[in-house]
């Protein structure tokens, strides 16, 4: 196994307006039989053989991610134990132990309003080495309008406050396209963050989804989003500030110093395997393995979902039912799909000799399509999204496949 993903469904007072996780408001005694559950989860997957065995079977994984939710809106004696749940039945394939091993990665989400030193102090040493920031914004009225309960000040107080307990490889996740932003707003929130001094940046356009409070403001004509041209306008900013800083574009959301790339986000875009823990927790595993196997099922790749309900999760597990409910076997050509438009999501692209393997030569012939027009570039063994198809990459996803015939 490559990776663990383990879901914390907790948040503060109330849900930002954009979000559509699974979580809801933190209790303090269903935060507490939420992680008993997580304890049950692992201990079901175990008896049902379906672990890769790992030095005292432990099940060796190359990264781990804690993410909500806000993770870090658990008590501090909550956050040991789940520290020390996941350091009881894991391992790194380079080490031992939550965090140790060279190489090794442990990250966990943390929303600025919700860190102080004592939790620092506790991820530190639980074995935690990558801290996530949701910041989003610099600008109180941004902050305002994406419904988020921390402010700017608090943004800057969480950044020194893990600094300061020892953390060196800190992200913050930034968000643009929100409604209202201009340019200068935008810049300003760019500028302040490089200021920080963090080695990894997540600049994610703001999306609308169904049944958000934020889509139902939009509807109503309370808020405008920005145009198309406008939001194309923010993200060749975001590129040009980051890059100019010495950040390296690897993914269409994701910068980071040389060496800082998210372990765990790369392993999902090249299709590694993962196992996810929690409620709406979301599993891969490669063909010919023993996770949830039946008869005659074809060969290839299993993607399952946890139940999205968090009582739901937790009522399953205390009966002792996996709460996996929505297991999909991969067909051939939802492979050929996954391979093309996880992997163009990178700066490394698709690798021409793979996409020859899976597509004979229609590869080439409907890249060199996409070439010709400047969205799409091939060099070096590689087909990669151009500077100028990085802002309209679904775009240029859908004309691909459905050349191939997907």
């Amino acid at each position: 196994m490559d990776s663990v993903y383990v879901h914390i469904p907790f948040c503060l007072a109330k849900k930002c307006l954009y979000c559509d996780f699974v979580s809801m408001p933190y209790s303090p005694p269903v935060a507490q039989r939420y992680l008993g559950a997580l304890s049950r989860e692992i201990a079901l997957l175990k008896e049902a053989g379906d672990f890769l065995a790992g030095p005292q079977d432990k099940l060796a994984v190359k990264s781990l991610f804690i993410g909500g939710g806000t993770p870090t809106v658990l008590e501090t004696r909550q956050l040991e134990e789940l520290l020390d749940l996941l350091g009881k039945n894991f391992v790194f394939q380079q080490g031992s132990g939550v965090g140790a091993g060279a190489g090794a990665e442990v990250t966990i989400e943390v929303n600025p309003a919700t860190i102080d030193t004592e939790k620092s102090s506790t991820l530190l040493k639980g074995g935690v080495n990558r801290i996530s920031i949701g910041v989003q914004s610099f600008s109180g009225p941004e902050l305002k309008t994406l419904g988020r309960l921390h402010t700017s000040r608090d943004a800057l107080d969480a950044v020194k406050t893990v600094k300061d307990a020892g953390f060196e490889n800190i992200s913050i996740d930034l968000i643009y396209g929100i409604p209202g932003q201009r340019v200068e707003d935008w810049r300003r929130t760019l500028e302040t963050a490089l200021a920080l001094g963090v080695r990894h940046v997540s600049a994610y356009e703001l999306t609308l989804e169904e049944h958000t409070p934020l889509s139902g403001l939009v509807e109503k004509g309370a808020l405008r989003m920005p145009e198309e041209d406008e939001v194309v306008r923010l993200y060749f900013l975001a590129e040009e500030m980051l890059e100019a800083a010495g950040f390296v574009h690897y993914e269409v959301s994701n910068y980071a110093l040389a060496g800082r790339e998210s372990l765990h986000n790369l392993n999902y875009w090249r299709r590694g395997e993962y196992l996810g823990l929690g409620a709406a927790a979301h599993s891969f595993k490669r063909a010919s393995q023993r996770f949830f196997s039946t008869e005659g099922a074809p060969r290839n790749g299993k993607r399952w979902k946890n139940a999205d309900g968090i009582f739901r999760y937790m009522d399953l597990l205390e009966k002792d039912v996996l709460p996996a409910e929505e297991i999909f076997l991969l067909t051939p050509e939802e492979e050929k799909r996954e391979f093309v438009f996880l992997g163009l999501r990178t700066r490394e692209g698709i690798s021409v000799s793979d996409g020859r393997d899976l597509f004979g030569p229609d590869m080439e012939k409907e890249a060199g399509l996409l070439v010709k027009e400047g969205l799409l570039e091939m060099s070096r063994g590689f087909i990669r999204a151009s500077r100028a198809g990085f802002p309209v990459l679904d775009a240029i996803i859908l004309r691909l496949l459905a050349g191939l015939g997907l």
